[in-house]
């Protein structure tokens, strides 16, 4: 019985590490800075907190997306970088999300 049970936390601990492997921070930096110095803006159906220049979500990403980083543009404008992680977007995805929508 009692090995049983170890059985099944160790499946619980597995299936939470999994479920949670895609959650990353998502930062932005802005190209200007926010009028109001700390405010939540709601993109990509998630609250960002944005203080000054950068903006912080946690998201289910694993590498950054131009698609993504136009949305949250949309809210806050012109973005200087978008990282998912530790992984960036590189100067023609920061040109792409900050490009008008066709």
């Amino acid at each position: 019985m009692h090995i049983k049970a170890i059985l099944v936390t160790a499946s619980l601990a597995l299936s939470t590490t999994a479920a949670l492997a895609g959650v990353s921070t998502v930062t932005v930096k802005l190209v200007t800075p926010l009028a109001e110095p700390n405010k939540t803006v709601i993109a990509l159906s998630t609250a960002w907190n944005c203080a000054g220049d950068t903006c912080v979500a946690t998201l289910d990403r694993k590498s950054p997306a131009v698609r993504d980083c136009r949305q949250i543009a949309r809210v806050v404008g012109p973005v200087a970088s978008f990282t998912v992680g530790s992984k960036s977007l590189d100067a023609a995805g920061i040109q792409a999300c900050n490009a008008p929508a066709s």
